[in-house]
C-alpha cells in the first residue's frame, strides 16, 4: 500500500459515517428492507443465485482453482450486499420502464421478430444484446464518470464465484438503460430477453469464477473465465480488453481482443483507491479524487 492510498484510508477510517456500528445499522436495516421486498414479491428468486453458486460453483473451485484462494474470503460480506441490494436497485428502473416502452414499440418490426421461430428470435436477441453489452461496457472504461461506478466493479482483488456481483447501484442502472431500452424498442419479447438474460447471468458466474479450467476450445468463439480474467487484470497489457460478456467476436471486430497463450492472468484490481466495505463502495465514487489519487489508465 503506497502512502497516498494509507492517507486515504485513515481519512475514511476518521469519519463519523464509517465508524462500525453505523454502518452494521445501515447495512442490517438495507439487507432487512431489500429481502423483506423479494419474499414479498418474488419469493426469493434472488437465492436462486446463491444455490445454484454454492452447489455447482464453489465446488468445482475447489477441485479446479485457479488461485488458492478461501472459500470465506475477505470481503465476501461486501459482494453479498451487492448481489442482494445492487441488483435490486438496478433492476427497478426497468421494471417501471417496460411497460412503458411496449407503447412505442414498433408493432410491425415485433410482428415480423416474432413471426420467426423461438430458436432464431433467441438468437438474434443474444446477437444484439452482446453488441450493446460490448459497447456499454467498454464506455465504462473509456467515459471517466462512467468509470468511477464500474470501478466498483474491478476493484476485487479476488476472483471467484461471487465476485462478478460486486457492481454499483449507478453501474447496474446504465447498463439496464443502454441494453434495455433498444432490446424492448426493438421488438423481442419479454420471453426472448428473459430466456438470454437467464442465459448470459448464468455463464457470468462461471466467468468471475475461480475456475482453473482453460477451455481452449472456446476461443474466439464464446467467453471463458481465462478471456474474462483477463478483462479483470491490473497487467499494463490487459488494460481496457475484452469487454464481450458471452460472444467475443465483438472484440475481435473492434481490436480489443486479448489472450496470450504464454501466460496467466492476475493480479486483479485497480491501483486507486476503494473503500473493503459495501457502503464505503456505494460513497466512493461520488467523493472528489485527488490528482495524486488518479490513474490515468483504467483497468
Amino acid at each position: 500500500m503506497n502512502d497516498t492510498t494509507a492517507l486515504t484510508e485513515d481519512k475514511w477510517r476518521s469519519q463519523w459515517w464509517y465508524q462500525p456500528w453505523v454502518r452494521a445499522a445501515i447495512g442490517l436495516a438495507t439487507i432487512a428492507f431489500v429481502l423483506g421486498y423479494h419474499a414479498y414479491e418474488s419469493g426469493f428468486e434472488p437465492f436462486t443465485f446463491i444455490v445454484l453458486s454454492v452447489c455447482l460453483i464453489v465446488p468445482l473451485e475447489k477441485f479446479i482453482p485457479r488461485h488458492e484462494l478461501r472459500t470465506f474470503r475477505p470481503q465476501l460480506l461486501a459482494d453479498f450486499f451487492h448481489h442482494f441490494v445492487s441488483g435490486f436497485i438496478g433492476f427497478i428502473p426497468l421494471i417501471f420502464l417496460f411497460p412503458i416502452l411496449n407503447e412505442f414499440q414498433s408493432q410491425e418490426l415485433a410482428s415480423l421478430i416474432q413471426s420467426q421461430p423461438t430458436w432464431l428470435q433467441i438468437l438474434e436477441a443474444l446477437f444484439i444484446s452482446e453488441f450493446l453489452i460490448y459497447w456499454g461496457h467498454r464506455f465504462s472504461h473509456e467515459v471517466p464518470l462512467l468509470w468511477r461506478f464500474h470501478a466498483v466493479h474491478h476493484s476485487s482483488p479476488n476472483l471467484d464465484w461471487l465476485a462478478g456481483e460486486r457492481r454499483h447501484p449507478m453501474d447496474q442502472v446504465y447498463m439496464s438503460f443502454f441494453v434495455g431500452i433498444p432490446m424492448v424498442l426493438s421488438g423481442f419479447s419479454l420471453v426472448d430477453l428473459l430466456i438470454v438474460g437467464a442465459i448470459q447471468n448464468i455463464w457470468d458466474m462461471t466467468i468471475h469464477a475461480n475456475l482453473g479450467w482453460r477451455l481452449k476450445f472456446l476461443d474466439g468463439i464464446w467467453v471463458t473465465s481465462e478471456f474474462h480474467h483477463w478483462h479483470h487484470s491490473m497487467d499494463k497489457d490487459a488494460r481496457d480488453k475484452n469487454y464481450s460478456g458471452a460472444l467475443p467476436v465483438f472484440d475481435w471486430l473492434f481490436k480489443t481482443y486479448y489472450l496470450p497463450s504464454d501466460k496467466e492472468p492476475g493480479p486483479y484490481g485497480i491501483d486507486t483507491h476503494m473503500p473493503e466495505t459495501y457502503v464505503g463502495q456505494l460513497i466512493q465514487p461520488f467523493l472528489k479524487i485527488k490528482p495524486e489519487e488518479t490513474s490515468t489508465e483504467s483497468s
